[in-house]
């Protein structure tokens, strides 16, 4: 190893050592993965045959761990959790924790490989390229959504990696693996999909659509099969929804808005139809301006989720499913040398990177300092900072505009594509995808 890689590998080694460390530590200090411990619970409570919802929390074993405010799991989730459920432990948390970060450096490196032209020796050989993984892993890592998602045991990190295999995973005959990985995604978050899912089925991928919507309807009335009468349990659980994102409860802005990064935050619901109007409009556009492309950019994904957080239910963990989009952007502006591109991108994973002293409490109190914005939006009363504004909704409305800039005025070399449907390959040769190598 030469005197200039040698540099590279020490500066790379704290980037990957430094955030784990940090993780395992908290993990042994703190009541980690409740989430985790609900997917697991209500899927046993399932199985048993039992409806888990709010008038039956007594059924759930560790229920002291949430009180009265048990997360809201979908029914559907059942048989990917139930074993958790019957094997719960401190043996299973590890595991679970261990397996997210495991996910983040697998999922940067099937970027690097896929999307910027890496090979993958330059992953574990030292030098410039495995210093901009270490970047990309500890930026994620030490971000505050992912901090979150390894804190309360949320699956944001998993459904990352189902989303991009879908893309990387090989030719035509893995059809049905996407077919599971989509239907994994929509059945565990279905938040995620209501820009994504469309556009996917409008650039000509509907068997894949109808396919993944076919096992999501069986994985929804899979507790059947174990006792469970489906019209009175999803009855319970969109009550149970219902009263969670309703003012006061634990899912509304009212409750706790830190780290909410949709568009509720304001109290007349008259602003919140109309902005969210504007929205699927800009999504409508969208389609019909994309309907004759057969690939998806990189920044048109960036811009279909920033949309997405928007207009349903997310908080900050979700942004975990961007991470990998701005990689790849920040790496083409690297290569090309277009550093103010870089720079103002950059600012994103750096701001989420930022002490939540200075995000959420003295930026948040800033803001929350202006005369009547009390009136007009939702703040959070913080004992020591007074009223504190949610500053990820302007997180999340900053992110999706800068990523309608580039989609409409910055060259993207990168397309994520899907194999052709025979159709289309009869007609025309297919050609290779783009990349940034």
């Amino acid at each position: 190893m030469d005197k200039r890689n040698r540099i590279w590998f020490l500066l790379s080694l704290p980037l990957f050592l430094f955030p784990v460390g940090l993780v395992v530590r908290h993990f042994f200090s703190e009541r980690y993965l409740v989430d985790l411990c609900a997917y697991s619970a209500i899927s046993r409570a399932l199985f048993e045959g039992n409806n888990p919802f709010p008038d039956h929390y007594d059924l759930l074993f560790y229920q002291d761990k949430w009180g009265s405010t048990v997360p809201i799991v979908y029914p559907g989730q059942m048989l990917f959790f139930v074993i958790p459920g019957y094997l719960w432990g401190r043996m299973i948390q590890f595991v679970y924790l261990a397996l997210n970060i495991g996910i983040v450096f697998f999922l940067f490196a099937l970027t690097l490989v896929k999307a910027c032209g890496y090979q993958v020796r330059d992953l574990w050989t030292p030098g410039r390229k495995q210093f901009f993984y270490a970047l990309c892993c500890f930026f994620c890592l030490m971000c505050c959504g992912t901090k979150d998602v390894l804190k309360w045991g949320q699956i944001s990190i998993v459904l990352a990696l189902c989303f991009y295999l879908i893309f990387w995973i090989g030719d035509r005959g893995h059809f049905w693996l996407r077919t599971v990985l989509f239907s994994f995604i929509a059945v565990a978050k279905y938040s995620l999909l209501p820009v994504a899912a469309p556009l996917l089925f409008f650039k000509g991928h509907w068997k894949l659509c109808i396919a993944a919507f076919s096992v999501f309807v069986f994985l929804s009335i899979s507790p059947v099969f174990f006792g469970n009468n489906l019209a009175e349990l999803y009855s319970e659980y969109v009550k149970a929804v219902a009263i969670t994102v309703q003012p006061g409860g634990i899912n509304h802005y009212s409750f706790h808005p830190v780290g909410m990064c949709h568009l509720d935050l304001f109290k007349s619901p008259v602003i919140v139809y109309c902005l969210k109007a504007l929205i699927i409009g800009v999504v409508l556009w969208l389609f019909w301006r994309e309907h004759k492309k057969d690939y998806i950019s990189d920044t048109l994904f960036l811009l279909a989720f920033s949309l997405t957080m928007l207009v349903t239910y997310h908080r900050i963990y979700d942004i975990i499913l961007v991470y990998p989009l701005l990689a790849i952007r920040l790496f083409d502006f690297a290569r090309t040398r277009q550093w103010s591109l870089f720079g103002i991108t950059f600012l994103f994973p750096l701001f989420l990177c930022l002490p939540r002293l200075i995000t959420y409490d003295l930026l948040g109190s800033w803001i929350g300092r202006i005369p009547k914005l009390g009136a007009v939006v939702y703040l959070y009363e913080n004992r020591i900072h007074g009223p504190v504004f949610p500053v990820m909704s302007l997180f999340s409305v900053a992110l999706a505009l800068w990523s309608l800039y580039l989609y409409l005025h910055v060259k993207d070399p990168y397309r994520f594509e899907l194999p052709v449907p025979k159709k289309k390959q009869e007609k025309s040769p297919v050609q290779e995808p783009d990349t940034l190598s």
